[in-house]
């Protein structure tokens, strides 16, 4: 069951309606009629609402949603009590989850990759990740979420990682600090497939969000804004064979910290992987 925020109740999502327009138009292109079949009959997802046929679905309804953030204030203010910090420092850290169901799950699943049961590990995993509604409790579900890409990847199945942590950016766009955490994972993981230039492109757009990480801390004296203090760039560009080009694409970036709180991000992504070619 989803939520259809256009007709307000929970409904059970079905595939969009046949159009016989679409089919009879596609007909005259002989073979067109064919894959409008097999796309509405096998690919096309459950994804509409049966009264208004509109796509407006969402995981949970508003006032669950509101009960949602409640409960997770309850856990966050606990654990506050429990550590003496603020709960506000708490959401900074992403090593562990708040739900003592899910973190003993996770330990589960710890135990069982180190069997080598990698199967058994996802699915506890998965289990963990049930607990919590990943759309509200972005920084209590992301750890289960990197630990899984994790055994994944290091168990041969890398499209399965790869596929997750695409599927997580529009989890963790609003949160700089696991933007900066999803590119270096996805930085290690190309180290590991000797794909240099690609890991090196990576681990300059994790630096940049780290960056804007320690800005929001008010941490800004840990910001390299000459881009100098980390060898890893070099070595991935030496790799590579970009060094020069390194050294372009580095000026790139530190002429555009000079307005690091204002940084346009994709302009930036864009010149950087131009001059690295």
């Amino acid at each position: 069951m989803k939520y259809c925020n256009e007709c307000k109740r929970h409904v059970e999502p079905v595939k969009s309606k046949w159009s016989w327009k679409w089919f009879f138009l596609l007909a005259l292109t002989l073979v067109g009629w064919i894959f409008y079949t097999m796309n509405h009959f096998i690919f096309k997802k459950e994804d509409r609402c049966p009264y208004c046929d509109k796509d407006q679905l969402s995981k949970l309804s508003p006032e669950e949603r509101a009960d949602r953030k409640r409960k997770r204030e309850r856990r966050l203010e606990k654990r506050a009590e429990e550590t003496g910090k603020e709960a506000e420092e708490i959401t900074g850290n992403t090593s562990i989850t708040f739900d003592p169901e899910a973190e003993k799950l996770l330990q589960e699943a710890g135990a069982a990759f180190e069997d080598g049961d990698t199967e058994k590990a996802v699915k506890l995993i998965d289990k963990a990740i049930k607990i919590y509604d990943e759309d509200e409790e972005v920084f209590e579900v992301f750890p289960a979420f990197k630990k899984k890409a994790r055994y994944l990847y290091q168990s041969g199945r890398n499209d399965e990682a790869w596929e997750l942590y695409n599927n997580l950016y529009h989890m963790c766009e609003p949160h700089r600090s696991l933007m900066g955490q999803l590119f270096e994972e996805k930085g290690k993981m190309l180290i590991f497939e000797e794909k240099p230039l690609v890991a090196l492109r990576e681990m300059v757009m994790a630096k940049i969000y780290f960056d804007w990480t320690y800005l929001d801390q008010g941490r800004e004296e840990e910001i390299d804004y000459e881009w100098t203090e980390n060898e890893l760039f070099e070595k991935l560009a030496e790799k590579a064979a970009r060094e020069t080009r390194w050294e372009e694409a580095r000026g790139i970036l530190v002429e555009a910290y000079d307005d690091l709180e204002n940084l346009a991000f994709a302009d930036v992504n864009l010149k950087v992987k131009k001059a690295l070619r």
